[in-house]
């Protein structure tokens, strides 16, 4: 339950239904899958956020046995015991060994029955520390959980947006390739009027085999950028999907870099990760300083018992001895080596590396943050410029075309201006899941998504 507190406080997303988790996990048909469904199947499925579910379940136990440590201990004994025994032999006064001439045999029975208390009252303070240190460990590796989530989902969201980009130039390569086709067709055309020669001919043949080239290479990285998809989500079957686009570009320098920095000071599981370990180490500190102090215990014990001759009933329950103890013990070891101080330092030294790493994790944490923060700026300034490119591209194709269908440019010239437009789609293509991105990796820095302006 603390987990998914957690979890609710650091990553404040609404995860669509998943209305594809039937089609995905149980047949291989075509399938759209969004964003939100992978950030789903990923929650759900992810074998390593799963395992580190699992990890901190298991760091929860110790919090247990932290409680136990403070519990008195109770235990029950029940003995029952036959002996027999024969001598013939005895030592006489004067050490020399004789024989009997009748051997002697006898039988002895037993029976003994306890219930023993134990309970150490006072230990110097250390076992109160160490509940407060396992609810502070637990709290760390509920945290780490929440942490790999938080970076699977970078990981997922960079995979899924470059499955996308993928996907797009893949289809932007099938219109090239109709593009193609359509040059091949009016080429041909003019050729029948004498308009060009056979050369342009076979020119037009040669750039639709190079597009039809490229479509199979395009398919096949849109493919295996699926693939990887899949595994990081954690799919088991072969299926096929098509990504939805979920693109969103916008003006980052609506967000100032220093409100991003403090948003991942307070959110980012990391940090609070490491603030859980540095309360850890330090109650292991005042655990380990108890270690100096004095100790006293309680024990109770209640004991029956009763011994029964030859012809006596071995399995009596109720024994008619009886006895009872209580006992203090209060114990303090003046010197007992240098244990207890390597201890205490080793305590201290563990307390000031976890604060260490805390400070080193926030500064690369703030340089990723800032880092990231200047990728997503000039990441919005390519977008804008390859969209005037793509447009500038678009018309150029047009005039040329134009020109080459009344023989006032040749085959070279137009396809000089398609190779270009090529290019700027593709630029264009690239740009803007490189945005997208850069956006998840700072989105995974900061430790909590960024709310999109509209």
């Amino acid at each position: 339950m603390w987990l998914r507190r957690a979890a609710e406080r650091a990553l404040p997303v609404v995860f669509a239904a998943l209305s594809l988790a039937e089609p995905l996990s149980g047949q291989a048909t075509d399938t759209v899958l969004t964003l939100s469904d992978a950030r789903t199947l990923l929650e759900q499925n992810s074998p390593q956020y799963r395992s580190a579910l699992a990890s901190a379940d298991a760091s929860g136990q110790g919090v247990w046995s932290a409680w136990g440590a403070i519990m008195p201990s109770a235990s029950l004994s029940a003995s029952f015991s036959r002996s027999e025994f024969t001598t013939k032999t005895f030592v006489d006064p004067t050490g020399v060994v004789q024989e009997l001439e009748d051997a002697i045999t006898d039988t002895s029975k037993s029976v003994s029955q306890g219930l023993f208390f134990n309970w150490r009252i006072f230990s110097g303070g250390s076992n109160i520390f160490n509940i407060s240190a396992a609810n502070a460990e637990a709290r760390a590796a509920d945290l780490a959980a929440v942490a790999t989530l938080v970076q699977l989902q970078s990981t997922m969201e960079t995979q899924f947006f470059e499955a996308l980009k993928q996907q797009e130039l893949a289809r932007l390569a099938q219109v090239l390739l109709e593009a193609r086709r359509r040059d091949l067709e009016l080429t041909q055309a003019r050729f029948r009027i004498a308009a060009v020669d056979q050369a342009a001919v076979l020119q037009a043949e040669i750039e639709m085999g190079r597009q039809e080239l490229e479509v199979l290479r395009a398919e096949q990285a849109a493919e295996a950028a699926r693939r990887e998809l899949s595994v990081t989500i954690g799919l088991e079957e072969e299926i096929t999907y098509e990504l939805r686009d979920t693109a969103v570009i916008f003006d980052p320098t609506v967000f100032m870099a220093d409100q991003l920095i403090q948003a991942a000071r307070e959110s980012n599981p990391e940090l609070a990760r490491r603030d859980a370990d540095i309360d850890a180490r330090n109650r292991n500190r005042w655990s380990a300083r108890g270690t100096w102090l004095p100790t006293i215990d309680i024990s109770f014990s209640l004991s029956r018992s009763e011994n029964a001759g030859a012809e006596g009933d071995l399995f009596r329950f109720n024994p008619r001895n009886t006895g009872q103890s209580l006992s203090f013990t209060f114990s303090w070891p003046l010197f007992a080596g240098f244990d207890r101080k390597v201890q205490n330092a080793r305590a201290s030294s563990q307390l000031q590396q976890a604060r260490h790493d805390k400070y080193a994790s926030l500064l690369n944490i703030e340089k990723e943050v800032r880092n990231q923060y200047d990728a997503l700026v000039t990441g919005y300034q390519s977008v804008r410029l390859q969209e005037r490119n793509v447009d500038l591209a678009r018309e150029s194709v047009r005039l040329t075309t134009e020109r080459y269908r009344i023989g006032a440019a040749s085959y070279i010239e137009l396809q000089q201006a398609t190779s270009q437009a090529t290019q700027t789609e593709q630029g264009l293509i690239n740009a803007r899941y490189e945005f997208m991105k850069t956006l998840a990796r700072l989105q995974a820095a900061v430790g909590r998504p960024i709310a999109i302006p509209q």
